[in-house]
């Protein structure tokens, strides 16, 4: 293979190289509410642990009704459970206080990679431990992943506001860097091989 061919073989492999290198794949992105769905499973785990399986029967959901959707995930997870429901005394009160979704800034993996940002999604309440406990328990939990930045609107739902939260702007440096970069290396690609076949 002559000096030519070999030019031309290593150039056509760097820029297959660094278009792969480039790329970030991303498995499919679940939504904001779906996510919130799994936090209530984890209060209805967390009450069961706290109870030891003995659960009251009666269970009030005392939260504002933008947290109603939580109301029968939570309660029909607690009944599913097989947990014993024969202390009849006892009335268990859950309450959501806050329901909230924050995303990072924008940031990017590598140099033409896809835009991501970090989202957490959060969910805090209360519960209250009937007489001769502690009284009310506090809970707290959270997921945090990385999705990418055009995914943002398609995992809110305007039918729940909690679920939106403030979109961060796109990069605007990066967004004019790209396209140079782009045409220069498709320059210098297109310069190499012509250089290496002229000779």
């Amino acid at each position: 293979m002559n000096f030519a061919c070999q030019m031309k073989s290593f150039a056509a492999r760097s820029i297959f190289c660094f278009l792969c290198l480039s790329v970030t794949v991303f498995p499919q992105t679940r939504s904001n509410l779906d996510l919130f769905f799994q936090l209530a499973d984890s209060v209805s785990s967390g009450i069961r642990e706290d109870f030891k399986n003995d659960i009251p029967s009666a269970i009030e959901f005392v939260g504002g009704t933008e947290y109603r959707v939580f109301e029968n995930s939570i309660i029909g997870k607690l009944n599913q459970s097989g947990a014993s429901t024969k202390n009849k005394e006892q009335l268990l009160r859950i309450t959501i206080t806050d329901a909230s979704v924050t995303y990072s800034e924008v940031e990017r993996g590598s140099l033409f990679g896809s835009f991501t940002v970090q989202r957490m999604v959060s969910l805090h309440g209360n519960y209250l431990i009937p007489k001769g406990t502690t009284g009310v328990k506090q809970f707290a939990y959270s997921l945090v992943e990385k999705i990418p930045y055009e995914s943002l609107q398609s995992v809110e739902n305007s039918s729940y506001p909690f679920t939106e939260g403030k979109i961060p702007q796109e990069p605007f440096f990066a967004s004019l860097v790209e396209p140079v970069i782009a045409l220069g290396t498709a320059a210098a690609a297109v310069y190499i091989f012509f250089t290496a076949r002229s000779k």
